[in-house]
């Protein structure tokens, strides 16, 4: 099974930016003045990276945000989601932080959202010393596997980005297409009860159905339960999105869904 579950979380965590702090980083929220919506620069940010991806495709994001305290500078956040264990993650953080600031000048928040299965791949510092020269530094982890003991609060929480964290747990941890078919389920029934409009709602789904990632094997099953929800009279279930990824390719699909807040299934075969 082809799995992409780390490529959502760039879309989404421009969709559900403050949601996203408010549940990982809610000291950060707390600093932030959500009057001045946040501004996102990643073609920016794609040109002070490049050198450190090595041709290699990360998830990244940098947004920057305006501060509670009255101070008239920007504050840049720098957020890097990491899918998989890497030696040389720390020293690419530094390398990102170090090419964003000399570029504006600013103070720089670099957080890391380790999405990967493995418990002991906890990077928190780079730190390069010789002869009495060097430098340390320092980010912030949010390691999503601590939060697999809080998968019902995840689920039941009115922070939507709480069901996204649980999808995420879900794709990486559960094998079984039946299992992962009806945490999904599960997953839609809660996204409708969030307060978010319809619009947001559909962006939601999409964004939970992406994470799970369900085998093809377990789809029908699947399209069997929503169409059953579609019957209740929950929310109309939009099929049209997944042939539209199918036809157009996975990602423009995903894109053009999110435009349009689309709720329907992505699968991988």
């Amino acid at each position: 099974m082809n799995e992409d579950h780390d490529s959502p979380w760039k879309e989404a965590l421009e969709v559900f930016f403050r949601p996203f702090l408010q549940l990982l980083f809610p000291d950060i929220d707390g600093l932030i003045d959500w009057r001045q919506p946040p501004v996102f620069l990643d073609k920016e940010l794609q040109k002070i990276t490049r050198a450190a991806e090595d041709g290699r495709r990360y998830v990244d994001k940098l947004a920057r945000v305006k501060l509670l305290d009255g101070a008239q500078h920007w504050l840049l956040i720098h957020t890097e989601v990491q899918g998989e264990p890497e030696r040389d993650f720390a020293e690419r953080m530094y390398r990102y932080y170090s090419g964003i600031r000399e570029r504006y000048r600013q103070p720089v928040i670099s957080l890391a959202v380790l999405t990967d299965s493995d418990p002991a791949f906890r990077p928190e510092r780079f730190s390069s010393h010789l002869a009495g020269s060097g430098v340390t530094f320092s980010f912030r982890t949010c390691k999503l596997l601590d939060l697999r003991g809080d998968m019902d609060s995840l689920r039941h929480s009115d922070n939507p980005f709480a069901l996204l964290v649980a999808a995420q747990l879900t794709a990486k941890l559960v094998r079984d297409g039946r299992q992962r078919a009806d945490n999904l389920i599960g997953f839609y029934r809660l996204a409708l009860r969030q307060r978010l409009d319809r619009q947001s709602i559909g962006r939601l789904v999409i964004f939970l159905e992406w994470m799970v990632a369900l085998p093809a094997e377990a789809g029908d099953y699947y399209d069997e339960h929503i169409t059953q929800l579609q019957e209740e009279a929950i929310m109309p279930y939009v099929s049209s999105f997944e042939r539209k990824a199918q036809a157009r390719g996975f990602e423009q699909g995903v894109t053009q869904g999110i435009e349009q807040g689309l709720g329907a299934p992505c699968r991988n075969t």
